[in-house]
């Protein structure tokens, strides 16, 4: 295994000081290593191969501090740390920095008291949000958001395959989604009937992961308040078709697990999910049929489904079995 303290502290006596940082900063993130918190603090205290930052310094160098037990305090190089923390006891501590990375944006790590070992990563509308535990130092924060967020860009989409791009369309049965660029600085939605639009920043970069999410739960809030007028009035529609009646309806944001929607409890109440807005009509109409089908038989059958055919005939069977159960509508993940 190389030993990345050691490496970086030959480039470091060899003035090959971004070489060193490269060694340290892996050293801490393979390693833990005491030792490399401290060097690197004096990089970024000195300016060596990363530009001077004395806020960043004195954070590597309490972080170091505060992994020493009491007789490596003790030692020269816990003597040395400590002196380095007087050198720089007017510079304020600080439980924050934000960096601009290239390809990811604008990059904001936040220490909080015990918070999980793993760094743990949110997205605002304008930045990524690294959230760290107070004994970690903000370098390596920035670190973990560079290591590990292109990986999450590569891997990440709207519907399992593509991204959201200018001039996005989406048409189904039930609505029709434009996204595009607007000459705003806000995100903007707004419905007119069956039509969903949502305009971007003009500023916006769709290379970066928190404008694709950002863009992705504002789709899905207009869906959610598109189904709010389309699922009541087609289980209503099918209820009285069939003459099924039910309890309450209630419309979930929130994926329901392997479920699209159940019926639940003697008072026959149904739950969906808003992505069941995206379902072909006579796909959601099986879907209502199944669920009513539940206030006679709990349990997936065969009384179920005989009585799913006699209730909606071998058409609404068959939808059942094949276009709903396959989740090839599900055009915007929920």
């Amino acid at each position: 295994m190389i030993d990345y303290f050691e490496k970086g502290r030959e480039h470091y006596n060899k003035k090959e000081y971004k070489e060193a940082v490269a060694c340290f900063i892996d050293s801490i993130a393979i390693h833990y290593s005491n030792g490399s918190l401290a060097w690197l603090g004096n990089c970024y205290e000195c300016g060596f191969g990363v530009e001077k930052d004395l806020v960043l310094a004195k954070d590597l160098y309490q972080v170091c501090y505060g992994k020493l037990g009491s007789n490596e305090a003790k030692s020269e190089f816990g003597t040395w740390v400590a002196s380095r923390l007087e050198a720089l006891k007017d510079i304020s501590t600080c439980d924050s920095g934000s960096t601009y990375i290239n390809g990811i944006g604008n990059v904001k790590v936040i220490k909080y008291l015990n918070a999980y070992h793993i760094p743990q990563i949110r997205y605002n509308n304008d930045e990524v949000v690294v959230i760290i535990d107070k004994r970690t130092s903000i370098v390596e924060g920035f670190h973990y958001a560079e290591k590990q967020i292109p990986e999450i860009n590569k891997n990440w989409t709207c519907d399992g395959e593509s991204r959201y791009y200018d001039n996005y369309t989406l048409k189904t049965d039930f609505f029709y989604l434009e996204i595009r660029r607007g000459n705003t600085e806000r995100y903007i939605t707004r419905i007119e009937d069956d039509k969903c639009t949502l305009l971007f920043p003009k500023h916006a970069n769709l290379e970066y992961i928190y404008v694709q999410k950002t863009i992705h739960k504002k789709v899905k809030e207009l869906l959610y308040e598109r189904a709010k007028v389309v699922i009541p009035h087609i289980l209503q529609k099918v209820s009285e078709r069939i003459n099924v009646p039910y309890g309450k309806l209630r419309i979930e944001k929130s994926s329901l697990g392997n479920y699209a929607a159940y019926n639940y409890g003697s008072q026959h109440d149904i739950t969906f999910c808003a992505t069941c807005v995206q379902l072909p009509e006579k796909s959601l109409e099986s879907l209502c049929i199944h669920e009513l089908t539940h206030n006679f038989v709990l349990e997936h059958n065969k009384a179920f489904y005989d009585k799913l055919k006699e209730l909606g005939g071998e058409e609404a069977y068959n939808l059942d079995q094949t276009r709903w159960k396959e989740g090839k509508w599900k055009y915007i993940i929920f």
